[in-house]
């Protein structure tokens, strides 16, 4: 529930183009395609400005990252559930669940360990030309580090507890 719970309220007013811990002209004009690489978007796309449709897009990819962690510890984890057309009721195969955790978890692990090295250069680097300062994302990074250490675990505990299943069933 991290991604959920920690990154998207902080992301809803940036979506709704509101500067909340955002340096306001340089978020306006990122927002608004020109600037910081939305540039050459300033008409928007299909009608949505450039910087709405980026963090709309984030937004969503963390939902569905919330979601399926809630899989690995829930019972609609091992077996669909009654909703889903033509699987209901049927166990979840476990590479299913496994796979994007593992590649999410590694790509959490890689981003967390050079954190030591970025966050530095980024305090260092700060500018009112950046669209978001550094309060937001130090606001943000407890729970990225959280949610680094808390998937691969519910991944690991998804796996034994499946393991255990489909060896007691062969």
């Amino acid at each position: 529930m991290a991604p959920i719970l920690g990154f998207v309220p902080l992301h809803i007013p940036w979506i709704l183009g509101i500067p909340v811990l955002a340096n306001k002209a340089s978020f306006e004009s990122w927002y608004n395609g020109r600037s910081n690489g939305t540039q050459g978007f300033s008409d928007g796309i299909m009608g949505v400005p450039a910087g709405a449709l980026y963090l709309g897009i984030l937004v969503l990819l963390a939902i569905l990252g919330g979601v399926l962690s809630m899989g690995l510890i829930s019972r609609w984890g091992l077996v669909f559930p009654r909703w889903v057309p033509w699987l209901a009721g049927h166990r979840v195969p476990p590479w299913f669940p496994l796979t994007p955790t593992v590649l999410g978890s590694g790509l959490m692990v890689a981003y967390s360990l050079a954190l030591p090295i970025q966050l530095p250069r980024a305090i260092a680097d700060a500018s009112p030309d950046d669209p978001f300062t550094l309060t937001g994302a130090l606001i943000g990074l407890p729970i990225l580090l959280a949610w680094t250490v808390a998937l691969p675990a519910a991944g690991w505990s998804y796996y034994r507890r499946t393991r255990r299943a489909s060896l007691a069933t062969d």
